[in-house]
């Protein structure tokens, strides 16, 4: 009799979901009235797509520390050398992702909305370049693929909150 091999549940969205409930009842109107009362206060709607897109950039400055640390890992365990030319696939997508998320973080700080969706677009990108590299390669790399699909998906909400306010807005 075969053994199977313990695959611990992906936990990624568990953490996401929360974000993504806030999301839905930021963006989702409600019928027969103003989506919630007092939202235009204190600029409303706007300020809670302005936190959703906030909380969104440095969740996913997180999952892309957390992937760096599982590539220096994996590199360290590798044992084949299409493991290793994968990995460092990996290692350079997430520096450029870092970079680009922190310069994201600097340009929303500094009401450059523009650059800063730029700038997620383009770290979500070299994200999903480690990712296809790793794709289907083995159980090995499958928190690492969870993790990045998660930094891909919080860029994404990122970048859907800023539809939603504008800097002006926040003053």
């Amino acid at each position: 009799m075969a053994m199977t091999r313990y695959q611990p549940p992906s936990t990624g969205l568990i953490h996401l979901w929360p974000l993504i409930l806030f999301m839905v009842i930021i963006i989702t109107p409600h019928q027969g009235g103003p989506p919630w009362q007092g939202a235009s206060q204190a600029g409303g709607l706007q300020a809670l797509a302005c936190d959703l897109a906030n909380a969104a950039l440095r969740s996913a400055q997180t999952k892309a520390t957390h992937a760096q640390s599982l590539i220096a890992l994996l590199l360290q365990n590798a044992t084949n050398s299409s493991d290793v030319r994968s990995l460092q696939i990996c290692q350079s997508s997430n520096n450029e992702a870092l970079s680009q998320l922190s310069s994201a973080n600097n340009d929303f700080n500094t009401d450059s909305l523009d650059s800063m969706v730029e700038l997620m677009n383009a770290a979500a990108d070299v994200t999903k370049a480690c990712l296809n590299e790793i794709q289907g390669r083995g159980h090995h790399f499958s928190l690492l693929a969870a993790v990045n699909a998660d930094l891909i998906k919080l860029c994404e909400i990122c970048i859907v909150s800023t539809r939603y306010f504008t800097i002006e807005d926040l003053y």
